[in-house]
């Protein structure tokens, strides 16, 4: 699965095929169709792995913070996000590809509600803690996404670099500007 995300990075998610992969890895042709039937299998399967991983990385984050304030929590969340996605960018590029969402089954929708419910739950309780208190939630909800989500495609992509500052830096100064935690708990 690795290798097949590397190749959607890298070529794009039309460029990878089962008897292409196999020939990369150096296996039998007929090798990846022990583990994936399909082509859409195995996408089905890169993504559901990868929102596996960054709702752990994304939880991961507030834990960290070893806070109870809501907004810390969520401020956390956000740069475990990010972490994730610059720590992992072929896997990031696989699961925000547009097209990965054709190739849904259980498992993977399962895998975006689960990180969806977590993110969404975080959100609500940040703005019962004060953060945007009369915002809709979803107009909140696609806000406190957005910036992580697209600052990950921008860096990941190569459209846009993070300079001279260091990983950590830019991630909680850019998380900062979205969830203000600054003279909080």
């Amino acid at each position: 699965m690795d290798r097949a995300a590397e190749v959607i990075q890298q070529q794009g998610i039309e460029a990878l095929t089962l008897r292409g992969l196999a020939r990369d890895l150096g296996v039998s042709h007929g090798a990846p169709n022990r583990h994936f039937k399909t082509r859409v299998d195995l996408l089905a399967a890169i993504a559901t792995d990868g929102y596996s991983k960054l709702t752990a990385a994304t939880l991961d984050g507030a834990t960290i913070t070893k806070s109870d304030d809501a907004w810390i929590r969520l401020n956390g969340m956000g740069r475990g996000y990010l972490h994730w996605a610059l720590d992992n960018p072929a896997s990031f590029t696989a699961i925000s590809h547009p097209d990965l969402a054709r190739h849904e089954d259980d498992d993977l929708k399962q895998a975006l509600e689960i990180f969806g419910e977590t993110v969404r739950q975080a959100i609500a309780d940040a703005q019962k803690a004060g953060r945007y208190p009369d915002v809709n939630p979803m107009v909140l909800e696609v806000f406190t996404n957005s910036v992580p989500m697209g600052a990950a495609m921008m860096l990941t992509s190569g459209r846009a670099e993070m300079g001279a500052e260091d990983q950590n830096h830019f991630v909680a100064a850019l998380i900062e500007m979205v969830v203000p935690i600054s003279g909080r708990g």
